[in-house]
């Protein structure tokens, strides 16, 4: 069996700030980040989940469609020995990409059979933003693990106002963490974040109705 690992192990890097930035960057990979928005808009919406969902089954069609599908894939490939985790290549990640747009369309049509706006529009919101990423990642390694909570943390702070600009910390602490491991530049990092706010806004500016 080949030892399953994510880029930054393979790399000569050691030190507490090191180790801190790894624990950030192994809880914040898009599809984790994507369940924790999903388990706070599952638990307080404020639009409600729709006639028939009710939090636990939200979050369940959120964890099946929206986490572990997308990152079944990399998984599977990193076993295989193909990629590391981090699918750090990034001519290798179109694919990969390519697989998530689909689970979030699937995602995107179960919410919006079961009525469920309030997840419906996230789906939404993480193939605009995907979608993004890819057609930059032809050109330029843009920092997915920035915009994986780039996007979400623009949702909670068109959905819930002010008070969700708290995940501004986050967003830093990402920004520093992928930096330090050397997985991306200072500029990738903030340019993933960048990209996913505007995406993500300008998604729920036409689609989310409160």
């Amino acid at each position: 069996m080949t030892l399953v690992k994510y880029h930054d192990e393979l790399l000569d890097l050691k030190g507490t700030r090191v180790t801190i930035s790894r624990v950030i960057s192994r809880f914040t990979p898009a599809p984790l980040v994507n369940l924790y928005v999903g388990i706070i808009f599952s638990l307080a919406s404020p639009i409600g989940l729709g006639p028939i969902l009710n939090p636990f089954s939200s979050i369940l069609i959120c964890i099946i469609i929206m986490v572990i599908l997308p990152i079944a894939p990399i998984v599977y490939s990193a076993w295989r020995g193909n990629v590391d985790l981090d699918v750090s290549v990034r001519e290798s990640r179109t694919k990969f990409f390519i697989f998530s747009m689909m689970c979030d369309v699937l995602a995107y049509s179960v919410y919006i059979y079961f009525g469920c706006h309030i997840m419906s529009t996230l789906a939404a919101t993480y193939f605009t933003v995907t979608l993004g990423v890819t057609l930059v990642s032809l050109r330029w390694k843009i920092s997915v693990h920035g915009a994986g909570i780039g996007g979400p943390g623009a949702a909670l702070i068109y959905v819930y106002g002010p008070i969700a600009f708290l995940v501004a910390i986050i967003w830093t602490l990402v920004i520093c963490a992928r930096t330090t491991l050397k997985q991306h530049t200072l500029e990738q990092s903030v340019g993933g974040v960048l990209l996913a706010i505007i995406i993500a806004w300008t998604t729920y500016f036409f689609i989310f109705l409160p």
